[in-house]
């Protein structure tokens, strides 16, 4: 049993506190981090301009701008529009995408927030791997009754990375598709604005939410393709957070090799498979001829390569090249021992 002076000088004498290093800004949490709906960065700057009680504007103008522009800033820039600082009228693909503006952006809110995360909210990690080239929409998309649903159930209304995706034009949890114009004053929206809340149109203010679908129904065939193309999207959003190393084109491209000489074995064993398997083999010997020192393409070249493969793309990107070759052997019938396979680097 401890002496009373001893409990005496544990009272007066406390181990020194860690006292944890503030954040200028609130270091909020972004939403859905390593899931297909990982919230982008637009959307996670608009809230964070919420959280401070101001518009994206002032928020950008008078705390990021600074960061990023450094000597070259003058206070006359706050009198500007936020597209300003993104160097375009269009500010999204420079937000959310792979530009060098996007890495300037995430390494300043990293500094004013402390978070080291926010990387994931963007696809800067594909760059230089994945071509950006027509990858990103020009304004903003939203499934209305995502908005809704979360409005009912009060869940915080946030825009997912996977809107900002030019091919993504259909929300596969409700079966419709995405709207990108404002359904009461018909207006096309700019990913960040001067003054922008989240749900809400940032020209007449109006909420952007409904609990029905206005849009035309797709044809079966057309919302397959969707599904196939939004699902690859999802897969590469909620792999990134979890690489320990993000693989590189050489990576890749070996990987599209193993696959080409899977297809064309294939298709020695069973010339019927030709079939579904020409195309894609055709596209596969232009990739890696001519253009195997380019970034890839995701939507026309990636993501339908996997799916002939019967691999996902979260297979495709982080398997080890024995693995990924076992699971191809098995999935396409291929006869073939992987000791007396090589591809040279």
């Amino acid at each position: 049993m401890p002496e009373q002076n001893d409990i005496y000088y544990e009272l007066w004498n406390p181990k020194p506190l860690k006292i944890c290093q503030s954040s200028h800004l609130f270091s909020i949490e972004p939403i859905g981090v390593g899931t297909p709906y990982t919230e982008s960065l637009s959307s996670y700057l608009t809230r964070l301009a919420q959280e401070h009680c101001v518009t994206p504007k002032k928020l950008i103008m008078g705390e990021i701008a600074p960061l990023i522009i450094g000597d070259r800033y003058q206070s006359e820039m706050l009198s500007k529009n936020v597209s300003t600082l993104f160097g375009n009228s269009d500010a999204k693909p420079a937000i959310n995408g792979m530009r060098d503006m996007t890495r300037s952006l995430i390494l300043a809110l990293e500094n004013l927030t402390l978070r080291q995360d926010l990387q994931f909210l963007s696809c800067l990690t594909w760059k230089r791997v994945i071509s950006d080239r027509g990858l990103f929409r020009q304004e903003r998309a939203w499934c209305p009754q995502c908005f809704e649903q979360w409005r009912v159930e009060k869940k915080t209304i946030y825009e997912p990375l996977l809107w900002s995706f030019r091919d993504v034009g259909f929300c596969l949890a409700h079966n419709c598709q995405l709207s990108n114009r404002c359904p009461h004053c018909s207006s096309s929206l700019k990913a960040i604005a001067n003054s922008l809340h989240l749900g809400f149109c940032s020209r007449c203010k109006s909420w952007l939410g409904s609990d029905r679908d206005d849009n035309q129904a797709l044809l079966i065939d057309d919302f397959e393709d969707h599904r196939q193309i939004i699902t690859g999207i999802g897969d590469l959003i909620a792999i990134t957070p979890g690489l320990i190393f993000p693989p590189t084109l050489t990576d890749l491209i070996r990987k599209l090799q193993l696959i080409h000489f899977c297809f064309e074995r294939g298709v020695n064993q069973d010339l019927t498979k030709f079939i579904a398997l020409g195309k894609i083999m055709e596209q596969l010997k232009i990739t890696l001829t001519k253009h195997y020192d380019k970034p890839l393409n995701l939507i026309k070249l990636l993501i339908p390569v996997c799916h002939q493969a019967k691999i996902s793309l979260t297979q495709f990107l982080s398997e080890d090249f024995q693995a990924l070759s076992a699971i191809l052997f098995r999935n396409l019938e291929i006869n073939y021992r992987f000791e007396s396979f090589r591809i040279s680097p």
